[in-house]
């Protein structure tokens, strides 16, 4: 867990939401955050995310002149060190998929309850990813699609996978496998090597492009 206080910039269309989320953020305890401005557009936000380079941006995916989907791929070209965490009305299975396959580091849908956002932003302070339960049951609960089957995949790698895509840490995995953080890290190499994918935000995407469910890591 980070020490220093994340420094984050918020985004959405209606100001009295940014001030509501605003003051939700100033009620945690933990982590430690400091909100370095507010958007309610798109573009302005990558013009933020240039001159301030925060750890974090939490956004809407409808913002005005540019949206939340179309900012994050370009936050994540220019700026990969910046993280982009959605909190959106719209919640739709494919806005979600894209959105983590595109690298954002959590979606939370705007009814979820308050001390969801609190999760969220531990888990990214710990380096993990997260969703919350409503966004990720409706987006993790579609199969395979035609032409990206897992059968390259031992059984095993599939649950190392499937816990992965839980926002689990590798020590956490190692845990719950009964196995040693370097079986974890060989499982994932392999299937690194297997699938032609290199990172775990890649490996994440393919696991929520499979439609692996979260409750299921056998």
């Amino acid at each position: 867990m980070r020490s220093s206080p994340i420094r984050l910039i918020l985004a959405d269309e209606l100001a009295l939401v940014r001030a509501g989320l605003r003051r939700l953020l100033e009620d945690l305890a933990s982590p430690k955050l400091e909100v370095l401005a507010e958007t309610g557009d798109g573009q302005e936000l990558l013009e933020l995310v240039s001159r301030l380079r925060p750890d974090l941006v939490i956004t809407d995916i409808a913002l005005q002149k540019l949206s939340g989907l179309e900012a994050l791929q370009q936050i994540r070209r220019h700026y990969p060190e910046v993280a982009v965490l959605f909190l959106s009305a719209r919640s739709e299975p494919t806005q979600v998929r894209q959105a983590m396959q595109q690298g954002a580091c959590g979606y939370l849908a705007k009814d979820a309850e308050p001390d969801e956002l609190g999760l969220a932003l531990r888990a990214h302070a710990k380096g993990q990813h997260y969703l919350s339960p409503k966004v990720s049951g409706a987006a993790f609960e579609r199969g395979p699609r035609r032409g990206e089957e897992s059968g390259v995949l031992t059984a095993r790698q599939r649950q190392v996978l499937r816990l992965m895509a839980r926002g689990k840490t590798t020590k956490e995995i190692a845990a719950l496998m009964g196995v040693s953080v370097k079986t974890v890290e060989t499982h994932r190499a392999r299937m690194a090597q297997s699938l032609g994918l290199y990172g775990v935000n890649a490996l994440l995407r393919y696991a929520i492009r499979l439609g692996f469910e979260q409750g299921d890591v056998n």
